[in-house]
C-alpha cells in the first residue's frame, strides 16, 4: 500500500495544530501553577522587601547641587530628549557621584556583578 505525499497546506496544519496543543497546555497549567506560587520565582530579590541599592535609596534624587556641579544635565526623571544621552550622572555604590559615558552606566548596570553598580540619576546633552 502506497501513502501519497501530503501537500504543504495539509504539513502546516498538522504542525500548528500541535503547536496549539502545546501552548494551550503552558497558558492552562503553567501559567497558573506559576502565578499562583506561594513562594516568590527566582527573579525575585535574596531577602523579600529589600532591594539591593536599599541603602543609596537615599542618596540616589537629583538635587540642587548636581546641576552646578555637571552643567548641561537634568534630573532624568525629566529626560524628554527622544535620543539617549551622551553622558549619566550617577551614585555609585560607595556613595560618590560623577558623571560617565552612557555606554558605560548601561554596561555596568546590565552586568551580573553587582559590585560596578550605578545608580542613573541624570542625563547630559
Amino acid at each position: 500500500m502506497h501513502r501519497r505525499q501530503r501537500t504543504f497546506a495539509e504539513l502546516l496544519t498538522r504542525s500548528l495544530a500541535v503547536a496549539g496543543l502545546v501552548y494551550a497546555f503552558v497558558i492552562a497549567y503553567a501559567v497558573p501553577a506559576t502565578l499562583l506560587a506561594e513562594t516568590p520565582g527566582p527573579s525575585s530579590p535574596t531577602r523579600p522587601g529589600a532591594s539591593p541599592m536599599s541603602p543609596y535609596d537615599s542618596q540616589v534624587t537629583w538635587e540642587r547641587a548636581h546641576a552646578e556641579r555637571f552643567p548641561g544635565c537634568v534630573d532624568m526623571a525629566e529626560w524628554t530628549a527622544a535620543e539617549e544621552p551622551s553622558a549619566v550622572v550617577v551614585v555609585r555604590r560607595g556613595g560618590g557621584v560623577r558623571q560617565m559615558p552612557f555606554d558605560e552606566a548601561f554596561r555596568r548596570a546590565t552586568s551580573p556583578s553587582a559590585a560596578d553598580d550605578v545608580w542613573v540619576v541624570g542625563g547630559c546633552r
